[in-house]
């Protein structure tokens, strides 16, 4: 059952993904009727990269993709944000912040960084997407074609440095989780 009306607050591994395959422009699409969200510290961790940066830009121009700034008066949010970097100093600022507005306002985080991100997500409840279980909706939802999800795997691998689960080489050998609340 999909629910209208949530984010996603995309981080900067899934973005850069996208970009890897050339695909950012189709990721509003696939998420719909969900809203993607790119937070101002996510951003920055891409604009590190002046091609990802263009890229981003050129679609949060468009309006596909919006550029949210840190919640930075909301005070329950920040002690979050804090408080995520004293529990794992190894989280970056764009995960952090990420997790932190999620727990606080029933959004989705879409972060492939499982390691970093899961523990937390499933303690606080926050639905989590990582890029596999994206490629799984966009196929189920015939945006992308099996072939297209295997080269898109290959090349993240390849441009990325992605680390997906072991043996996850082509979608068809990736079992998502429920995903009914995309």
């Amino acid at each position: 059952m999909s629910q209208p009306n949530k984010i996603i607050l995309l981080d900067s591994d899934v973005i850069s993904h996208f970009i890897a395959n050339n695909c950012l422009a189709d990721l509003p699409a696939i998420l719909a009727p969900h809203q993607c969200m790119v937070v101002d510290y996510v951003y920055a961790e891409i604009a590190r990269s002046p091609f990802r940066k263009a890229v981003l830009d050129g679609i949060i121009a468009s309006g596909a993709i919006q550029l949210m700034q840190f919640p930075n008066a909301d005070l329950a949010i920040k002690l979050e944000f804090a408080q995520i970097k004293k529990r794992n100093y190894l989280i970056g600022d764009g995960e952090r912040a990420c997790m932190a507005i999620a727990k606080h306002s029933n959004d989705i985080v879409a972060s492939s960084n499982f390691r970093d991100i899961a523990p937390y997500c499933q303690l606080h409840g926050i639905y989590y997407l990582g890029t596999l279980d994206i490629l799984t909706i966009a196929a189920s939802n015939g945006i992308f074609d099996e072939a297209k999800c295997d080269s898109f795997i290959q090349n993240a691998i390849t441009y990325n440095k992605a680390r997906f689960p072991k043996g996850i080489t082509q979608i068809r050998y990736y079992t998502p989780p429920d995903l009914s609340f995309v």
